[in-house]
């Protein structure tokens, strides 16, 4: 939210409390007037009694000091006394808060804001220059009006988010580093294969495929690898396929003379 004094446009930074309404977009105009410069209200700039009497404008915006009892109760007995908002200041520390309050709040009716110590100090002397109210609007501040449950789900979930996204593109890199390792597919067909026949097996030759563990028999597509061993074709495409570059280079590559 933002106080602006009309006059002279002067911007004010504050914080909306935790209860009470939120203000519209049309914002609230008022007069601010300082409690303990309220006629009898001299020892009451903390706002933690209600006036004594009314006070004699009804457009009113009640400018109080922290301290000494609740937000909650400063803001109840400024609306039993008529005013139609309520400023909170700071006469000691320079640092915005959001106030709360425990319990029901329902009953609270008016708008509340928070300001800092030079906020709270300057709106003070405002009325004392001035001698008499000063006209004031309480503006919307987009930003600063988030309901408190959106404000925690964005601060939970922007590092999620980033988390999730730094996440995914490292799989995608590391999908793409894999496809860059596999040996080429030109290099897997360019493999010569035969037909096995127990009948032309040679006496060093071998019986069975090492990867599936069985026997070849008559019939079956064997590929030959440069280092001769020989495969069932399903098999060693396989192997071959989920196997890294380099694992491969020197056998294949340097019997195809590829080099990748």
């Amino acid at each position: 939210m933002q106080i602006v004094k009309n006059a002279t446009n002067v911007t004010y930074q504050d914080r909306i409390a935790a209860f009470g309404p939120r203000l519209t977009d049309e914002g609230l105009f008022g007069y601010l007037v300082s409690v303990g410069t309220i006629e009898n209200e001299g020892d009451n700039q903390k706002g933690c009694n209600r006036l004594k009497k009314k006070y004699d404008n009804d457009n009113w915006i009640a400018l109080i000091e922290r301290g000494q009892c609740s937000f909650i109760d400063k803001v109840r007995n400024m609306q039993a006394s008529g005013a139609i908002a309520v400023v909170v200041g700071d006469n000691e520390h320079n640092s915005l808060i959001t106030m709360y309050a425990t319990g029901d709040t329902s009953d609270v009716k008016i708008p509340s804001v928070f300001v800092a110590q030079t906020e709270y100090r300057d709106l003070k002397s405002l009325s004392l220059i001035a001698k008499a109210p000063v006209e004031i609007q309480l503006l919307k501040d987009d930003l600063l009006q988030w309901p408190l449950l959106d404000v925690i789900i964005v601060v939970i979930l922007s590092p999620t988010v980033m988390m999730i996204f730094i996440y995914v593109l490292w799989r995608i890199r590391q999908r793409q580093r894999r496809k860059q390792d596999i040996t080429p597919q030109e290099v897997i067909d360019n493999l010569p294969t035969k037909i096995f026949y127990g009948s032309k097996r040679q006496d060093r030759e071998r019986q069975e495929c090492v990867i599936c563990i069985e026997d070849f028999v008559d019939g079956d597509e064997l590929k030959i690898m440069p280092c001769k061993h020989e495969y069932h074709v399903d098999c060693i495409d396989k192997w071959l396929k989920a196997k890294k570059v380099v694992s491969v280079r020197v056998t294949i590559s340097s019997y195809y003379k590829y080099d990748f």
